[in-house]
């Protein structure tokens, strides 16, 4: 009894688990095609070195989702394979349990024939005459025959299941082969981002060219907040009264704080009107207070970047981000996870850029923040 359990409860879970896998793989085919209308349209709108840092990040998303469905449906065909395997395995012992005894009937009836029942037939001391006779011989030829039948149809079966094994060896190889390429291109787009990072990193001239587009691209996110919608829902609480005691965006200690930073190497000044947080890739990080997500989407310069507004004029950035949990239009409570951190639209690796504006002007936000 606890055996025939365990093998429904072991049943039942692997079907779970290929449910699973199913909705996984149509949320990736999902995922992949909003990547790929999402990097069409970066073409279209991104320019300069940003927009080269930008349009690399999409595609290394595409090719890690294309890695992903790949990997799934890699791991679903050597699943089946395995089973294919099983079944053969277990159709060759039940052949091989067999192949003694019906070869050995298959070889008595070949040389004694039909013929061979006479004698039970006309034997004199048949003692409930011939009648038992002929039922005894039908009731050896039936299980004769239900003998071979079986033979032949496992025999038919384990052709079957063997020339299944065969292709699902062939798919197996083609998901292996997709796997790898799938792979390759996210390293080689990766190299080219990074290659990229350096060249601005080293080269002068690259290096001014992205400090003035910085530049402009901090003008635009105040430009954004300006124009952002209040929210219409009402204010509960006034944001301004939890000056100095709101939660921090994410852990981790900050590595450029509020104001200009200068270039060590070429003395470039770049406006930094927020902070740096080192908060490791794919760290949450979380709205500092009750609010509306604003804006929830690719920001030339800043990546993956919400904007969440409080009310009274006070509106957080949250930028770099490698995955959002949220879109504009949402209502969100303070510490809830708005997104992962990441390297989207960086220059320097993955981390936490985190801006607080008040009327559209940025201040320095460890004056709201609690202390550590």
């Amino acid at each position: 009894m606890r055996r025939a359990a365990s093998v429904v409860l072991v049943v039942g879970l692997t079907a779970y688990a290929q449910d699973a896998r199913e909705r996984r793989l149509q949320t990736l085919e999902r995922e992949t095609v909003r990547l790929q209308r999402e990097m069409d349209g970066l073409a279209r709108r991104e320019k300069g070195l940003l927009g080269d840092v930008v349009r690399l990040d999409a595609a290394i998303a595409l090719e890690r989702a294309r890695l992903a469905d790949a990997g799934l449906r890699l791991e679903t065909t050597e699943e089946r394979l395995a089973s294919r395997e099983r079944a053969c395995a277990s159709l060759e012992a039940e052949q091989a349990k067999r192949a003694p005894g019906t070869a050995r009937r298959v070889r008595e009836i070949y040389k004694r024939g039909p013929a061979a029942l006479l004698p039970r037939l006309i034997l004199p001391g048949a003692a409930t005459g011939e009648m038992d006779g002929v039922r005894y011989a039908s009731y050896l030829a039936r299980r004769d025959a239900r003998q071979l039948a079986g033979w032949r149809a496992t025999v038919k079966t384990l052709d079957a299941e063997r020339t299944a094994l065969g292709a699902e060896r062939e798919e197996l190889a083609a998901r292996r082969s997709e796997a790898s390429r799938a792979a390759a291109a996210l390293e080689e787009t990766r190299s080219q981002r990074a290659a990229l990072i350096e060249t601005i990193r080293t080269d002068e001239a690259r290096h001014a060219q992205a400090i003035d587009e910085l530049t402009a691209a901090a003008g635009a996110l105040g430009n954004l907040v300006d124009t952002l919608s209040p929210s219409s829902g009402p204010v509960t609480l006034d944001v301004r009264k939890f000056r100095g005691l709101l939660d921090w965006p994410s852990d981790g200690r900050v590595t450029a704080g509020y104001g200009n930073m200068i270039h060590p190497r070429f003395k470039t000044e770049l406006p930094h009107p927020g902070l740096d947080i080192d908060a490791g890739e794919s760290a949450p990080f979380r709205a500092v207070f009750d609010g509306h997500v604003a804006f929830a989407a690719v920001l030339h310069g800043y990546g993956l970047t919400v904007v969440v507004e409080h009310g009274n004029g006070v509106a957080s950035v949250y930028a770099h981000a490698s995955a959002l949990l949220v879109q504009s239009g949402d209502d969100v409570v303070r510490g809830q996870d708005l997104g992962r951190v990441g390297d989207s639209g960086s220059l320097q690796g993955p981390y936490l850029y985190f801006e607080l504006r008040v009327a559209g002007k940025p201040e320095n936000p460890e004056d709201w923040l609690r202390r550590r």
